[in-house]
């Protein structure tokens, strides 16, 4: 069988939302160590997001599920209307089968949870993206 990839050299840029710094700063060091992959920037709510979003050009936007100043069912759905060839990977510490983040999924691309190793943010991004082994 043969298998195609879709292989991009073009560098994909990451919108970064997280209400908790270290973590933003330790998932955006992470992603930044990679050539094809580049945090462009980063929000600490989800009004800070929306208003990055109109100002910073971005192919993926990776969030936490829980932060200040909205809700993530509410806030996906106008994200999705406004970018809809933005992808979307939803950071959580919730189980995948929780009620909100099943509801969730309707909207975002990928969910990786917090007690992911390093690697499957990684592939997150791969699989999102359509690309294998950035």
């Amino acid at each position: 069988m043969d298998v195609l990839f879709f292989m991009d050299t073009k560098t994909i840029k990451i919108l970064l939302a997280n209400d908790h710094p270290l973590l933003r700063s330790a998932i955006s060091n992470l992603l930044n160590k990679h050539e094809q992959i580049q945090v462009v920037g980063e929000a600490g709510n989800f009004k800070e997001l929306l208003e990055k979003l109109t100002q910073i050009p971005a192919d993926i936007l990776m969030t936490d599920d829980v932060m200040p100043f909205g809700d993530i069912l509410t806030v996906l759905p106008v994200i999705k209307e406004q970018y809809p060839e933005l992808k979307i990977i939803v950071n959580s510490m919730h189980d995948a089968s929780a009620p909100h983040i099943k509801k969730m999924m309707e909207w975002a691309d990928g969910l990786v949870g917090f007690n992911s190793v390093a690697a499957d943010f990684i592939k997150a991004v791969e699989t999102v993206w359509g690309i294998k082994n950035i």
